[in-house]
C-alpha cells in the first residue's frame, strides 16, 4: 500500500479508505484505530467529521495553514459567543476544519484581547511565539483604529457589567419584596 504516514501526517488516501471503511462496515472507531495501527482513536472521529462536513476535500492536507485575517477571527469568535455554539459548530459554520483553530484563537483573545490575534495568521501559535510567551515586548504600540476599538470594547464591557449588576439587584429587591408581602 506504500507509506501511509510522513512524519506527524497521515496521507490523504489513507485517510480515505479509513472513513469509507467507517461508513461501509460495522466497525467502529477503536475497531480501526487498532486494525490499522492508528496512534489515536480521535484521529478517526475527526477524519469522519471531516468528510462529513466538508467532503473529500475536508481529508486533504491542503486546508491546513489557511490565512485568516484578525477581523474574520474577531467575527468568528462573535458568531460563536452571540449564538452560544460550540468549537465544532462553529468551525462547520465557517467551513474551519480544525475545531482547534477557534479554540486557539478564542484563549489567545482571552489572554491579549485584540492583539492576541496578531499572533501570526494560522490558527495555531508559532513555534517562535510558544518559546517566547511569557516574554512581553517593551512597548506595544496600538493603531489609532485599533485604540478606538479596545477603547469601545472596554466601554462596552463597563456597560455590561453594569446592566448586569443592575439586573442582579432588581432581582433581589423583587424576590425581598415578593417574599415580606407574600407572608400577609
Amino acid at each position: 500500500m506504500g507509506c501511509i504516514f510522513t512524519g506527524k501526517h497521515y496521507k490523504y488516501e489513507f485517510k480515505l479508505k479509513i472513513v469509507q471503511e467507517y461508513f461501509n462496515s460495522s466497525l467502529g472507531y477503536r475497531a480501526l484505530t487498532k486494525k490499522y495501527e492508528i496512534s489515536n482513536k480521535s484521529l478517526n472521529e475527526r477524519w469522519v467529521t471531516q468528510y462529513k462536513e466538508f467532503g473529500s476535500e475536508g481529508l486533504s492536507k491542503r486546508l491546513k495553514n489557511k490565512v485568516y485575517t484578525r477581523e474574520f477571527k474577531i467575527s468568528v469568535l462573535r458568531f460563536r459567543q452571540e449564538n452560544m455554539l460550540s468549537y465544532r459548530e462553529t468551525a462547520s459554520h465557517f467551513k474551519i476544519t480544525n475545531i482547534a483553530t477557534i479554540s486557539a484563537w478564542q484563549h489567545r483573545f482571552e489572554e491579549n484581547c485584540i492583539l492576541g490575534l496578531d499572533s501570526n495568521q494560522n490558527g495555531c501559535p508559532s513555534k517562535m511565539n510558544k518559546k517566547h510567551s511569557k516574554v512581553k515586548p517593551k512597548s506595544t504600540e496600538l493603531k489609532e483604529s485599533e485604540r478606538e476599538e479596545l477603547e469601545r470594547l472596554r466601554n462596552e464591557n463597563k456597560m455590561l457589567r453594569t446592566g448586569i449588576a443592575y439586573q442582579k439587584k432588581l432581582q433581589a429587591l423583587t424576590q425581598h419584596y415578593e417574599t415580606k408581602h407574600s407572608k400577609k
